[in-house]
């Protein structure tokens, strides 16, 4: 019941973040982009864009690797939907550390950001790795991780909200945003599956 449910919070947050995102694919430059420069530049864009479109679906497919009952009775679906998880992570992971060089609060955002997208693309190769060795114990550790660092863009979204129902400086909560969220995210994966494997 509980794995439903955090299952179910998961695809919320998948919805939530196609919503949040949706004015990025629009023809005018919207949100953060409209502050910087860069934004004009047609690679730099084509990079941001994939990023998003593929974290997307990285959200979107990431659950379902956590539903025993696919895993159980449909194995192959299940491995076809693990490699668009896979495939969408690696993508938007090396398209968020290009567009991490400009992000908006200086080095210590990009530092944070290019962390993120390193830790995210090395956690994905370390996943598949263990299950191309049978491993299935030690993958199911990594995609926690994993994905505990693509639900990072939806925990760095709630964060930023608190700009907007405070007064405290955006520029402030956003340079904590590039670290809080997949720091965050990434202790409650552990946590949650070492308690699966003690239940």
């Amino acid at each position: 019941m509980k794995k439903n449910l955090l299952i179910g919070f998961f695809f919320l947050g998948a919805f939530s973040m196609l919503i949040m995102s949706f004015h990025f694919f629009q023809h005018e430059i919207s949100g953060i982009l409209k502050n910087k420069e860069i934004s004009s530049n047609d690679l730099y864009r084509i990079c941001f864009k994939s990023h998003i479109l593929f974290g997307i679906i990285a959200i979107f497919s990431g659950p379902t690797q956590f539903l025993s009952k696919l895993r159980a009775s449909r194995l192959n679906l299940h491995k076809r939907l693990g490699y668009l998880y896979f495939c969408s992570a690696i993508i938007s992971s090396v398209m968020g550390f290009v567009v991490a060089r400009y992000a908006m609060g200086g080095l210590i955002t990009t530092i944070g950001f290019s962390l993120l997208a390193i830790f995210w693309f090395i956690s994905a190769i370390v996943a598949i790795r263990f299950i191309k060795l049978k491993q299935i114990d030690k993958h199911k550790k990594w995609m926690s991780i994993n994905y505990g660092l693509t639900f990072a863009a939806i925990t760095q979204r709630t964060l930023l909200l608190v700009p907007l129902l405070t007064g405290i400086e955006f520029i402030l909560i956003y340079r904590l945003s590039a670290w809080l969220p997949w720091i965050f995210n990434t202790t409650i994966a552990l946590y949650l599956f070492r308690k699966s494997r003690e239940s």
